[in-house]
């Protein structure tokens, strides 16, 4: 239901032609998605930097896709293959 309100409001952004609107809207998407997705990653037992890898994975997938399942997919096979190297503590 969410994602379906979500889809109908950016319809209606984007046919209106609020162009300044429109892009403060995917702004504020962008960041609530980061936001949601790094946390529920975290939750499930994520290392931080890998769940930041794989969020900015699955947005731009998200975003060409429209799909949560494929993104998810994709990223996770993305980010087994290439992990993101822990940071040296200094």
């Amino acid at each position: 239901m969410r994602l379906s309100c979500l889809a109908i409001l950016s319809w209606l952004l984007l046919t209106a032609g609020c162009g300044g609107f429109s892009q403060k809207f995917e702004q504020s998407f962008d960041k609530s998605f980061r936001e949601s997705c790094r946390s529920g990653a975290v939750k499930k037992g994520a290392k931080p930097a890998l769940a930041d890898q794989y969020c900015e994975c699955a947005l731009v997938k998200f975003k060409e896709t429209k799909s949560m399942d494929k993104a998810a997919e994709v990223c996770v096979a993305q980010v087994k293959s290439n992990p993101v190297a822990p940071r040296a503590v200094r």
